[in-house]
């Protein structure tokens, strides 16, 4: 009975922290990532992105997972920050997403490698795992630092899609950069979100369920330089994602920018904490 009460006790703290509008919204979030989808795909060989998918590789490794000639499904797949690396080492990656943008910088990667990769355009919140024949049909099933799986629906729908292992990641803490601090202070009134603790309800979710995942701690810190311009507008576009800015709103925000950045180029730093977790589902 104890047991019961833990999980029913977690699963409902789990809900009340997914309070975002965008996390509500199919439509924004699409929107949000559409347009993000650009720089994303440009970045996804920058040593970090790369060091990062190397280490979620090795981890998987551990764990007994062989690519060649496995059937993989990636949530919220991006421009195919995973995708493409399992793929090229020989498993068969069917890789969904909800923005079209970022998909779309997918398919050019897969025509330009040639690589057997199935694509497939819908939210993970409410996709029909039947109705997509997804359900026990994976040998590994990814979730990325991806808001595809942001509760305990959409987690549990995760693991009925594998018929062996599952990774998931996200954060565990993120200090933002001092830009978005002042920001949210200064400019909307609004408390700084220096913790991102959305590894810890998985984690605990699984644990109490009986699981027992491989679980790694990363510290990074994300540093960047960019024309003060174009952090205003990235700065407005990820802050904005679940609201709508006034025109006399974002002007401040550019202000705010152009005043920090004497020689017209911003330097960013964030200091970062992430969880990446792998179990195996085999007998749920």
């Amino acid at each position: 009975m104890q047991q019961k009460d833990n999980i029913d006790n977690l699963i409902d703290c789990w809900k009340k922290t997914t309070t975002s509008v965008m996390l509500q919204d199919e439509g924004r979030m699409a929107a949000f990532w559409n347009k993000r989808s650009g720089d994303y795909a440009n970045n996804i060989e920058k040593d970090n992105r790369k060091k990062r998918t190397d280490e979620i590789l090795d981890l998987l490794e551990e764990a007994g997972f062989n690519p060649e000639g496995s059937r993989v499904l990636d949530i919220g797949c991006g421009p195919g920050t995973l995708t493409l690396p399992l793929s090229k080492l020989g498993a068969e990656v069917t890789a969904l997403d909800i923005s079209s943008g970022m998909l779309d910088r997918l398919k050019d990667s897969v025509k330009t490698e040639s690589l057997p990769v199935d694509i497939v355009e819908c939210s993970w919140w409410t996709a029909d795992i039947d109705e997509l024949g997804f359900r026990n049909e994976f040998d590994l099933v990814i979730a990325s630092m991806t808001p595809g799986v942001k509760d305990i629906e959409s987690f549990d729908k995760m693991m009925e899609c594998s018929k062996n292992l599952c990774y998931y990641s996200n954060f565990l803490r993120r200090e933002e950069d001092r830009a978005y601090r002042d920001i949210r202070s200064s400019i909307l009134g609004e408390k700084s979100e220096n913790n991102m603790n959305g590894i810890i309800y998985p984690f605990m979710y699984l644990y109490l369920s009986g699981y027992k995942p491989s679980l790694r701690i990363n510290h990074s810190e994300w540093k960047d330089e960019l024309n003060w311009k174009e952090t205003a507008e990235q700065t407005i576009g990820f802050i904005g994602r679940d609201r709508d800015f006034d025109d006399e709103t974002k002007q401040k925000i550019k202000d705010y920018y152009q005043n920090a950045s004497p020689d017209g180029i911003y330097h960013s730093e964030s200091d970062v904490y992430t969880g990446m977790m792998v179990w195996e589902v085999k007998g749920r």
